[in-house]
């Protein structure tokens, strides 16, 4: 049995945005046949300290510091624009986490 993909998604507060990319980071997980993962929310402020306990982060807004947890921007999921594409990177990217993990 493969290891659980956890993912963190952080918006400015940890509430709004970020439970509209978390839903669809999941449709992207379910489109992609990732099945074995885990999705918490955030604020900004608490992700450079949460991140270490996760696979991946996707933030809502830009983030400039450094982390050591790979980070993606799906500030597209909020405003719509690109979105066919970036749920192609989005799928990519987890899947490449999940076969590292196999």
């Amino acid at each position: 049995m493969t290891e659980k993909l956890n993912i963190l998604v952080a918006c400015g507060s940890g509430v709004a945005t970020s439970t509209i990319a978390a839903d669809d980071i999941e449709d992207v997980c379910r489109e992609y046949g990732i099945t074995n993962y885990a999705i918490s929310k955030c604020s900004m402020t608490e992700m450079p300290s949460m991140s270490q306990n996760y696979d991946i982060v996707f933030t809502t807004n830009n983030y400039r510091g450094k982390i050591d947890t790979p980070l993606m921007s799906v500030t597209g999921f909020i405003t719509g624009i690109n979105t066919a594409e970036l749920r192609q990177k989005v799928g990519e990217k987890l899947l490449s986490l999940t076969k590292d993990r196999e």
